[in-house]
């Protein structure tokens, strides 16, 4: 009870302040107008408080997912022998301030997951801050981030499409008229057996153009691996076809598939992601993936995005592999999610 006092205590302490007040001041207190301690920064975006006796605005957020899967294994064809259920907790905190040099923001997350009973422990998540377009930190590959990943499905990475996270730093300059620049460097990361950090002074290469518009966007990626010296690039067109209809085609290329490296995570010479998102009405959304890499393996995943209420969304999943013939694994795996999510 000590320790949850303590924690109270602290909290309150740092979101407001409270003035020692003597007991003969209490009547002249009552007749004051009540002190706003906490403001709404609508000009940061939907969510953001102003700190007590700063200029800085804090957002503070989270989900908690509950997702139950039966069947088979999609990534790796594995059957399941019963249900698979896994819990994610995700708690992130984001601060914005205008400074004289432009935008200062700075985000972090926390999460924590129990699949199938057993803690995975608590990992973190992006940790970044930003000046103004000046990104350093830990995150996604910009590889993957400056595309916006692939479709709405849960399972949109069968087909994987960038490597994991990484220490980065990159710089993005809006041009004008929806155009935008991108540069960064990155250390890589470790994926299973394959060790993509660079161990060296020398980082990869990442660097990507998109252009926004009303009826869609356009970008493209390329990056080089300087410990593999082999270059990988992607390109993705997303059209709004309608209030209701969405689609977006992407594909992808690295030099050199018989060499892994960090930012050509398919198998094959060439990749390829195509998906479609329709609204059916306000609350309930369906969406589709297909994927396919040369190596003969490819993907499709189906589900329907149902929200209850604001902030708690149902999502059932129906996923389709076929390995394409590779001799480790089975011909093929279909399984079904349903997924419970509570956003905050």
């Amino acid at each position: 009870m000590m320790k949850r006092g303590l924690v109270l205590g602290g909290v309150s302490a740092l979101l407001f302040e409270v003035p020692y007040v003597h007991a003969v001041d209490t009547a002249a207190i009552r007749d004051e107008e009540p002190a706003q301690f906490v403001r709404a920064c609508d000009a940061m975006g939907a969510g953001f408080y102003q700190l007590p006796q700063s200029e800085t605005c804090l957002k503070i957020g989270g989900s908690v997912g509950y997702d139950v899967t039966g069947g088979a294994d999609v990534y790796s064809g594995e059957r399941l022998r019963s249900l698979s259920r896994t819990v994610t907790a995700t708690l992130y905190a984001e601060t914005r301030s205008q400074t004289e040099l432009g935008m200062l923001s700075s985000y972090f997350e926390f999460e924590d997951s129990v699949v199938d009973g057993v803690d995975e422990g608590m990992t973190l998540g992006d940790l970044i801050i930003d000046l103004n377009g000046l990104k350093v930190g830990a995150s996604g590959s910009q590889f993957d981030s400056w595309l916006d990943s692939a479709g709405n499905v849960l399972s949109d990475d069968v087909i994987a499409y960038a490597g994991g996270m990484t220490n980065l730093i990159n710089y993005t300059a809006n041009v004008g008229n929806g155009l935008s620049a991108m540069f960064g460097v990155e250390e890589g990361s470790k994926d299973g057996d394959h060790d993509y950090r660079t161990g060296s002074y020398v980082p990869h290469f990442v660097g990507g153009l998109k252009l926004d518009r009303p009826w869609g966007a356009i970008a493209t990626v390329i990056g080089y691996d300087t410990v593999i010296e082999e270059a990988a690039a992607k390109v993705r067109l997303d059209l709004k076809l309608s209030d209701t209809l969405s689609v977006f085609i992407m594909g992808g290329y690295q030099s050199d598939p018989e060499k892994p490296n960090y930012f050509g995570a398919w198998k094959g010479t060439y990749a390829a992601w195509g998906g479609v998102s329709v609204s059916l009405s306000p609350t309930v959304t369906f969406n589709s993936q297909a994927a396919y890499e040369s190596s003969g393996k490819y993907a499709l995943a189906l589900n329907l995005d149902y929200e209850v209420v604001p902030g708690f969304l149902i999502t059932p999943e129906l996923n389709y592999t076929s390995f394409g013939g590779d001799p480790s694994k089975p011909d093929d795996a279909f399984a079904g999610t349903v997924s419970i999510e509570c956003d905050f």
